[in-house]
């Protein structure tokens, strides 16, 4: 590590207590804007970024024990300062790690041993790798690549181009890097090791529906509060539906009461079937306060999706899976900025936590098979499954290993029709058809590595799901975070928070989804908080409209993204198969996700620095241009 590269923006790296990381700090510091040391004297964290607005950085001191928190949280000094009184071993930090509202990492050096965790959804990640012979940790894997001089491992990289990218398969993409999960914190010792230690498990699915709706009211409410200062302009979505709606509610009392105030947006959508303005303006008349005003961004006054995917994003560590929509991310946290909104309040997450996906079936058949023929006769009605198909969809009981290893199988073939009921552990694992053959092999053989030790995130196939999602959206927020860092207004997903997570997971899946019911938990949670009227919705926008104009409109950025391709350099995709279907002939039933996954892909190597080398199996690819 002679010399490293530090990405702009927010980032910290914790070091152990240990001599051999003197000479690291040495090279971090000139970068950082915050230093904190172990009680030794010797370097402990070093970091960079705003500390100001939604995000800040809290520390404590007490005899050996030093904490930090860094994000978005209500902690002050004086709470952590009481924590840090009664913490004597890492795993006491459990308690403070559980206690916390909002969206932040959690680090501690107890008589120099130490603790670094993320968040449940992986919004708040924490990477590790090994320099000069010890183990340090960082937020970004980027800014690790750069301290080893690691390349990217393309086997890592083919994962993201599966249709949907499992949370177990988004791991840091270059060769040495690690990634903790998010249900776990890294504990690096004083002699340069490294073990992870699970302390997070999704709470026992017990509650009815009018059991845990005021725990998740509560969680809501503490987690918009978390992201509110004294007299701050705060922005929020606010689509119309059981997302954006209950947070813009919740957004105006919490601002109300800081004396801030609160800019509500939503885009108008030019399709004549679309009902969302319908239900945003019952909600804009019902909220009441000289605090909040309501902006409406017309057809075509943001960019347009897919404008600007060919324009390289640079500051990411990973691609965005949300490069699709990314000159109207930007554009919207501008447009907030203006106003002097500090932060964006986003609906997403709600979809992923709030129901539950269709395989609660197959976990409620074995529990309650009198109930689950009920759900199934709705749903089969809802979703025309057919008969067959569901009796082999609840017939196959798989454990999570061996149904990953059918994945691995499978990886190649086409993605199962939107007619048949998917009942798995999570969404099919697909690669698109204009991935290479070589390519699909070496990630099946990844996969099968891992599938005999691969264990579930949840006991049942539903909360499996919830946290998988969450984890898949909490990435891509993640990114999104730095993106609109810079821009104006800090994009912020409170349905992704720990707490709120805990909530959903807590009520039985079948009181969280329904045949009969749109969004029934968020609906018994919110009685008090919203207008009725709100509540009665029971349908969900659909964007399709938009996407297809944006195609259209966009095809010369498609084109030229897809023009002698990285991609096809490292060996990944052929070049004319991706060209013609992503410009002229998509193949039905291919979720239009798998062309986002090689957009972002493709964008994302094109704005890494040159030169750069990829490495995999026994190949070395140099690209220095």
């Amino acid at each position: 590590m002679d010399s490293v590269s530090v990405p702009g923006g927010s980032w910290f790296v914790a070091l152990p207590d240990s001599a051999a990381t003197v000479g690291i700090a040495d090279r971090l510091r000139p970068h950082a804007s915050f230093t904190h040391a172990h009680a030794s004297g010797r370097p402990w964290i070093l970091g960079s970024g705003p500390d100001a607005g939604p995000a800040s950085r809290v520390h404590a001191t007490h005899g050996g024990t030093r904490l930090l928190v860094r994000g978005v949280h209500s902690v002050t000094e004086e709470d952590l300062l009481g924590w840090a009184r009664r913490v004597r071993h890492l795993s006491d930090v459990d308690r403070l790690a559980a206690s916390v509202a909002g969206s932040v990492h959690v680090l501690a050096s107890v008589d120099g041993q130490v603790r670094v965790q993320g968040s449940v959804s992986g919004v708040r990640q924490v990477c590790h790798t090994t320099v000069d012979g010890v183990r340090i940790a960082a937020d970004r894997a980027d800014l690790l690549a750069s301290c080893t001089g690691a390349a990217v491992d393309p086997v890592r990289l083919t994962a993201r181009l599966l249709a949907i990218t499992p949370s177990a398969l988004l791991e840091p993409l270059w060769s040495g890097v690690e990634g903790v999960p998010p249900d776990s914190w890294l504990h690096l010792d004083t002699h340069g090791g490294a073990h992870t230690r699970r302390w997070w498990r999704p709470p026992p699915q017990e509650l009815d529906r009018a059991e845990g709706a005021p725990a998740l009211a509560r969680a809501l409410d503490d987690a918009v509060a978390a992201r509110v200062r004294a007299g701050a302009t705060v922005g929020s979505d606010l689509s119309g539906g059981l997302d954006s709606t209950p947070m813009s509610f919740l957004a105006s009392r919490a601002t109300g009461a800081a004396g801030g105030r609160l800019v509500t947006v939503r885009i108008g959508v030019a399709d004549p079937t679309h009902d969302d303005h319908v239900w945003a303006d019952r909600a804009q008349r019902l909220m009441d306060g000289d605090h909040v005003t309501h902006t409406v961004f017309r057809p075509g006054e943001l960019p347009d999706m897919f404008a600007q995917v060919a324009q390289p994003v640079t500051g990411l560590d990973e691609p965005t899976r949300w490069i699709r929509p990314i000159a109207r991310l930007r554009e919207t946290a501008r447009r907030l900025g203006d106003t002097g909104a500090t932060v964006h309040l986003t609906g997403h997450g709600g979809d992923e936590v709030l129901p539950v996906k269709p395989n609660y079936l197959h976990d409620l058949m074995r529990r309650r098979p009198a109930l689950a023929r009920q759900h199934l006769a709705g749903m089969r009605a809802l979703r025309r499954w057919s008969a067959a198909d569901t009796v082999r969809a609840l017939a196959e009981r798989k454990p999570y290993g061996p149904w990953l290893m059918t994945q691995a199988d499978a990886l190649g073939t086409a993605f199962p029709a939107a007619s048949r009921p998917l009942f798995g552990w999570e969404y099919p694992l697909r690669l698109p058809p204009w991935v290479k053959r070589e390519a699909v092999a070496e990630l099946a053989a990844r996969i099968r590595e891992r599938a005999g030790a691969a264990e579930p995130h949840a006991p049942t196939r539903s909360a499996h799901t919830t946290i998988d999602l969450a984890r898949q959206l909490g990435a891509a927020v993640r990114l999104a975070e730095t993106v609109t860092a810079d821009e104006g207004a800090l994009l912020q997903a409170p349905y992704l928070d720990d707490r709120v997570i805990e909530a959903c997971l807590a009520v039985r899946p079948e009181e969280r989804s329904s045949p009969w019911s749109y969004k029934p938990l968020m609906v018994e949670a919110m009685r008090g908080t919203m207008p009725a009227e709100s509540l009665e919705r029971a349908t969900k926008g659909e964007f399709s409209d938009d996407f297809f104009k944006g195609q259209k409109r966009h095809r010369g950025q498609l084109a030229e993204l897809f023009d002698q391709p990285l991609l096809a350099d490292l060996g990944l995709v052929d070049p004319g198969t991706l060209r013609h279907m992503a410009l002229a002939a998509y193949p039905p039933g291919l979720p239009w996700s798998a062309l986002d996954a090689t957009m972002a892909a493709e964008n994302w190597l094109r704005a890494r620095p040159r030169p750069s080398t990829f490495v995999g199996g026994d190949h070395r690819v140099d690209h220095s241009g």
